[in-house]
């Protein structure tokens, strides 16, 4: 699924798009409603964390998920799940560069499998709306620049459900800066959540010097990644945005390679943009490598391992 996110999704100002498409929107939410209340949740015979989101891409679940299964390792046996869609082979791929990583179509066969092989515990990259498995803990992610965006449900915003879904989480975890009126309006559906932050870390930034880059990238939120670079002083030139998940073509590289060299650029991309490349493409291409920076490391890790003992 190439989603290429509408722009009035991230406005908070009146548009007249997610009025328009309020009736798409009330069936769209019926659905997820009754999908809801005819699921069987079952308890499986091992600890499950789920990190999910309630909006719609990039709030940097598969990073979060790379992070704690690596906080986790030594202290007992991790693995991850993942569920099987093929536009999602990027996420799979870094995850597996990561984690032993289990995938399947369905979840719960996945967690079988991690069970048959002797693991402690799973995490679900991505799971919140699968109501067939009961959880231990559940993480929703926010992005603190994009925030809940205009409020409203899938297609007329970003948002997958109701906030209201919230009262079912235990901790949130926002990703960028300190956002008070985010904590605000998620701590409104349950004042209980514990809220952490986390942060992109660029890696060797010293090799980004004296360089000159033309950016792309095909994820949730494009502009995330533009924001990184000039926050860390990277000097982007140019950039080309893309769909969520895109699969470029040879045209597209080609394109991206003439127009770089034009004008004497480097490209540069995400670790999940490169892996969707074959290894010609990826020639003359390169990415930036990150790190997950959790604010209070420390007492995450406690609250953890006081859920996997309970």
């Amino acid at each position: 699924m190439n989603l290429n996110k509408p722009a009035f999704w991230d406005l908070k100002n009146f548009n007249i798009w997610p009025i328009l498409l309020l009736p798409i929107t009330f069936l769209y939410s019926l659905i997820v409603f009754i999908k809801r209340i005819v699921s069987v949740e079952k308890k499986l015979n091992i600890k499950v964390i789920c990190i999910g989101n309630i909006y719609i891409g990039g709030t940097g679940k598969t990073p979060l998920t790379i992070k704690i299964a690596s906080l986790l390792q030594g202290k007992m046996k991790i693995a991850v799940v993942k569920k099987e869609y093929s536009y999602l082979q990027d996420e799979i791929l870094l995850l597996k560069k990561n984690c032993k990583v289990f995938v399947n179509k369905s979840r719960r066969l996945a967690i079988q499998q991690a069970i048959n092989e002797g693991y402690d515990l799973v995490i679900l990259d991505d799971g919140f709306q699968d109501m067939t498995i009961k959880k231990d803990l559940s993480i929703i992610c926010f992005s603190s620049k994009q925030g809940i965006g205009n409020g409203f449900t899938f297609p007329s915003g970003p948002l997958r459900e109701s906030l209201a879904r919230l009262k079912y989480a235990d901790m949130v975890f926002i990703n960028g800066d300190l956002n008070p009126e985010l904590e605000k309006k998620i701590k409104l559906y349950n004042k209980y959540l514990e809220v952490f932050y986390s942060r992109y870390s660029i890696l060797d930034i010293k090799k980004y010097n004296n360089k000159k880059y033309f950016a792309f990238s095909g994820i949730g939120n494009n502009i995330n990644l533009l924001n990184l670079l000039k926050k860390n002083k990277i000097n982007v030139v140019d950039h080309k945005f893309f769909p969520d998940h895109y699969s470029y073509n040879e045209s597209d590289i080609n394109s991206l390679k003439e127009k770089a060299k034009k004008n004497s650029l480097q490209l540069l991309t995400t670790e999940k943009d490169f892996l969707r490349l074959d290894d010609v493409a990826k020639k003359d291409i390169e990415y930036v490598n990150t790190e997950l920076i959790i604010n209070n490391e420390e007492r995450l890790m406690k609250k953890i391992i006081s859920y996997e003992n309970n």
